[in-house]
């Protein structure tokens, strides 16, 4: 067999190094580490080594660049940002013929244009806000079209409508359980935010934001409250401002418009865990209310025998006592919901198994457990298989009455080498790939574009949406750890935020929990087995009888093990 050409083992050679790069797409960005980018940039590189010449080089150098960029504002270093300016100069010399030249010329200007310059910011005293200077992290962020999926629409898609939106106050409030910074503004805009470490801090961008003149220098608030040091404001380009939070200790957030005035809201709360672990959720709706948000939780029925003695709740994760807890509500009616049905088949595997069918048949698994286990009384959206309307779903556990709701579902990715467990509950979210997940889920949905706004006011029940992660958590955890005993390729993909649809209208704690990639040939080999629907029904029920014991709830998560389960 002859020797193969440069050409050939070029191309060879950019094949696979593109098959990690779809790879590293699949994971959401802030998941990523270091070492899985350079890994990727070590790939491409061989491309050139193997044939300079080859038509394949100037593709892999526009992902180098491009990876580069995305690794400058994950981790703010000047080094890579060097790097993806000298990979795209580089482009623009050497491929003069290059598709992709004009791309690079462009980054090339605008990138060169846009280095920090240091300036000097003076202390200020506490609790006086006062204007100063641009800091270096206010500096231009270098491109914003290497990170969309950290951007967020503003409503309506735009900015005001007479063009940049101004900004004309930053203001800020302490409160007992966090932080809230507001900035008085006469229009929206798109927001982007990312995470900077040594020393930490968040920052906000308002693409399209303008500071007013009064406040043209910037602004900086001295607030040492626990949470945060400082919140820095300055105009980071013409057409962006830049919103620098920095932090005292591990926190979450919250960021979202009111009208009537305009503003921008972020709230700041405390996170107990590690953030990387659990705050890197991005922007929801967590609209502070005061209200109970209709959470109709009733003692579960007694089957018999002297009742235990009443047990206070447990703080959530977060380390707060939410208004659900406090009460002492507990649950006793549960719907289990099937996703998909009927005509719906939900993803199909490569070897044809049905998702529908999955999840059907998990669900009942479950049901039977919560009968069994904790007494619950069971509802189910569809114990056939038929098609229920996903705005009907939640409907039927409201009008029921239903304390929890939990829908199951099963994964799907373009690659299928992905595996992994996620589950989540419902908020508004930046996050590519769980905007992805949400628009396969939500196909089936008849809703029209005029009901968005009652649709977001639905999701920004603050109570419900705290209790929904609370149980997300201890879903994800128990069912992560179970089933990734078959494999150590199942990844934790985490607790994640989405707009479900079939989640939006349900008045109580409701997650959605993705058990496994029917797309991936293993994980559609141990979805057709009976005994392993089985385990992740029991870890489905463990999750669920470890979020009723935080709230003082007696259970008998432990009487059975998986290994009980029924065989094929």
């Amino acid at each position: 067999m002859a020797a193969a050409t440069r050409r050939e083992v070029a191309a060879s050679r950019y094949r696979s190094a593109n098959e990690l790069y779809q790879d590293l797409r699949q994971v959401p960005s802030l998941e990523l580490e270091r070492k899985q980018y350079e890994l990727v940039i070590s790939k491409l590189r061989l491309v050139l080594q193997a044939d300079p010449t080859s038509g394949y080089c100037d593709d892999a150098l526009l992902r180098i660049a491009e990876l580069y960029g995305e690794l400058a504002e994950r981790f703010d270093r000047d080094d890579d940002r060097s790097e993806e300016l000298n990979t795209y100069r580089f482009l623009a010399r050497e491929y003069p013929h290059s598709k992709h030249r004009s791309k690079a010329i462009f980054m090339e200007n605008r990138l060169a244009a846009s280095e920090p310059q240091e300036t000097h910011v003076s202390k200020a005293q506490p609790s006086q806000a006062r204007a100063s200077p641009a800091r270096a992290e206010l500096a231009p962020a270098l491109s914003d079209s290497h990170l969309p999926d950290r951007i967020v629409q503003a409503p309506g898609g735009a900015s005001s409508a007479s063009g940049p939106a101004g900004i004309g106050r930053m203001r800020h409030h302490s409160y007992d359980d966090g932080t809230r910074v507001v900035l008085d503004m006469d229009g929206m805009t798109p927001l982007k935010y990312e995470w900077l470490k040594n020393p930490d801090r968040l920052y906000i961008d308002l693409l399209g934001g303008r500071l007013s003149k009064s406040m043209i220098r910037g602004e900086e608030i001295r607030i040492a409250d626990g949470l945060l040091k400082t919140a820095r404001l300055a105009q980071n380009r013409t057409s962006k401002a830049r919103l620098v939070l920095d932090l005292e200790r591990s926190i979450s957030f919250d960021a979202f418009w009111l009208e009537d005035p305009v503003r921008l809201v972020v709230d700041i709360r405390p996170e107990a865990a590690p953030r990387l672990a659990r705050t890197l959720e991005g922007f929801g709706a967590g609209i502070r209310e005061p209200a109970l948000a209709g959470l109709p939780m009733l003692p579960p029925p007694r089957t018999g025998g002297s009742a235990p003695a009443p047990r206070a709740a447990a703080t959530t994760v977060a380390g707060r006592l939410s208004l659900t807890r406090a009460l002492g509500l507990k649950f006793g009616r549960v719907l289990v919901d099937a996703g998909h049905g009927g005509h719906d088949t939900g993803s199909v595997g490569r070897g044809g198994l049905r998702e529908k069918d999955v999840v059907l048949d998990v669900s009942k698994r479950l049901g039977a457990l919560l009968q069994a286990r904790l007494g619950a009384e069971v509802l189910y959206s569809r114990e056939t298989d038929a098609f229920v309307r996903l705005e009907d779903r939640a409907k039927v556990a409201n009008e029921a009455g239903a304390d929890l709701m939990i829908s199951i579902h099963c994964n799907s990715a373009p690659s299928s080498r992905v595996r992994g467990i996620e589950t989540y509950y419902l908020n508004l979210t930046e996050d590519s790939w769980a905007l992805r997940v949400a628009a396969n889920e939500n196909a089936a949905a008849s809703l029209a574009v005029h009901e968005l706004r009652d649709l977001v006011s639905k999701i920004a029940r603050k109570d419900t949406i705290e209790e929904s992660r609370e149980l997300a958590t201890k879903v994800q955890s128990r069912l992560h750890a179970g089933v990734s005993k078959h494999s150590s390729s199942i990844s934790n993909r985490g607790v994640r935020k989405a707009p479900f649809v079939v989640l939006i209208n349900a008045k109580m704690p409701a997650i959605l929990a993705e058990i496994g990639f029917i797309s991936n040939r293993s994980d559609e080999a141990l979805l057709r087995k009976a005994s392993f629907r089985q385990e992740v029904a029991e870890h489905l029920f463990r999750g669920i009888a470890d979020y009723a014991s935080g709230l003082g709830m007696a259970s008998s998560a432990g009487s059975q093990s998986p290994g009980s389960a029924p065989h094929d």
